[in-house]
């Protein structure tokens, strides 16, 4: 106690000495760990130091230093196809040809996968692919594979027939059945797929996940606001109508129509455009859903088009830039290549077909501008027979779980 009260009674004189000489002892001391620090980082690496002798442990050390062998890669499609595609004497030279060409429809589809990734889930989707292929796949060397399906889905050009698919899965689960006998794969995912030869498979629908992704993933910035993605979808979804429809709405297109707006669809001769049918040419009550959304907002007196915000491509199709957006839009939401815009139009059509209400088939096709069977009943509304209120109550029956683009701004 006496040295503390010492040094608490020394002179400020002395106390800043003090302070001089702590700091000199300190500067002394970074530089000397510096200097070490420097010395050590020169200096090579020395061995580590090993806790038993190699003559006593012969078998250890052996092991520290035997490099491992690589885990063998996996059997690619591609590979599979090449070792035993001539395994078989008999198979002819068209067999080989039309085997190659379906491999590499698949590769050009999904990539050059392992065999052992190759399943059901992936085979079904390969078999969806295929029935939204045009029937003219491959002669339009300028498109690319989704650019095709695209087109046969705006367009509503002939798909791939259901004994072309069933011959390319015959030839997938012909190589299959060699991987299995080897071992090389669990089992054939390409074989006991039903094909119907009487009917061709329609177009995929949507199905319900994959509009909750569309909800969720929010529309790519581009030429096409997202004001009108969601528009014309909306207008799909609520009405089955084809991407061409929609697109070549005109303001004047929207009618009231006995107390009921409605879209009219008609040829536009001057614009050298018209519904692909006959029974294409229709009046469509429009959704209450769309009235509240606000669809009516789009109409503006100093556009022509419903749409404006849509251009007119090279070859006259003011619904090519939108189509091309959606299909980047799909690989946003990483969604298969069979489904598309188009999809929407089926999607409607198997849902008033299996709800509950009294709807009748040829109500149905009367709104989707179907060619019916019932040929009496005629191409437009008014010449079938079928009166305004009926279709109204047709339109309404779309029903979804869930799916609602936000409110437009």
């Amino acid at each position: 106690m006496e040295d503390i009260v010492r040094r608490l009674q020394i002179s400020s004189a002395e106390k800043e000495a003090l302070r001089s000489e702590i700091d000199r002892l300190h500067n002394t001391l970074i530089t000397s760990f510096t200097k070490a620090i420097e010395t050590t980082a020169s200096r090579p690496p020395s061995p580590s130091p090993t806790p038993y002798s190699e003559v006593a442990l012969p078998i250890v050390a052996e092991t520290q230093t035997k490099p491992q062998s690589k885990a063998p890669s996996p059997l690619l499609l591609s590979a599979a196809l090449e070792r035993f595609l001539n395994t078989k004497p008999a198979k002819s030279p068209e067999t080989q040809r039309d085997t190659r060409r379906t491999v590499a429809l698949f590769i050009q589809a999904f990539g050059d996968l392992p065999v052992r990734e190759i399943d059901g889930k992936v085979s079904g989707d390969f078999r969806d692919v295929l029935f939204s292929l045009p029937a003219s796949h491959g002669k339009r060397r300028n498109l690319s594979f989704q650019d095709e399906i695209d087109r046969a889905a705006s367009q509503d050009v002939p798909l791939l027939s259901t004994k072309t698919v069933k011959n390319h899965f015959m030839r997938l689960s012909s190589l299959w059945n060699e991987l299995v006998r080897r071992d090389m794969v669990e089992k054939n995912p390409w074989s006991k797929w039903s094909f119907n030869l009487s009917n061709q498979i329609s177009r995929r629908a949507w199905k319900q996940e994959e509009m909750n992704k569309l909800v969720n993933t929010p529309w790519p910035v581009g030429s096409i606001s997202n004001e009108t993605f969601m528009g014309i979808t909306m207008v799909a979804a609520y009405s089955g109508m084809r991407l061409g429809e929609i697109s070549n709405l005109r303001n004047e297109d929207i009618q009231d129509v006995e107390g009921v707006p409605c879209f009219r669809i008609c040829a536009h001769p001057e614009d050298n455009w018209a519904p692909k049918t006959d029974a294409g040419e229709r009046i469509v009550p429009i959704y209450s859903t769309l009235l509240s959304w606000g669809l009516l907002a789009f109409q503006k007196a100093n556009q022509k088009y419903l749409f404006s915000d849509l251009k007119d491509s090279r070859d006259g199709n003011r619904g090519a830039d939108f189509s091309r957006a959606f299909s980047r839009y799909k690989m946003i939401m990483d969604l298969p290549p069979a489904v598309t815009f188009h999809g929407f139009r089926h999607t409607v059509s198997t849902l008033l077909r299996n709800q509950k209400s009294d709807i009748l088939e040829i109500w149905i096709d009367a709104l989707l501008g179907h060619e019916s069977s019932h040929k009496s009943q005629g191409a437009t509304t008014y010449l079938s027979g079928i009166d305004l209120t009926i279709l109204q109550t047709t339109v309404e029956a779309i029903q979804y779980p869930d799916f609602y683009l936000g409110k437009r701004l």
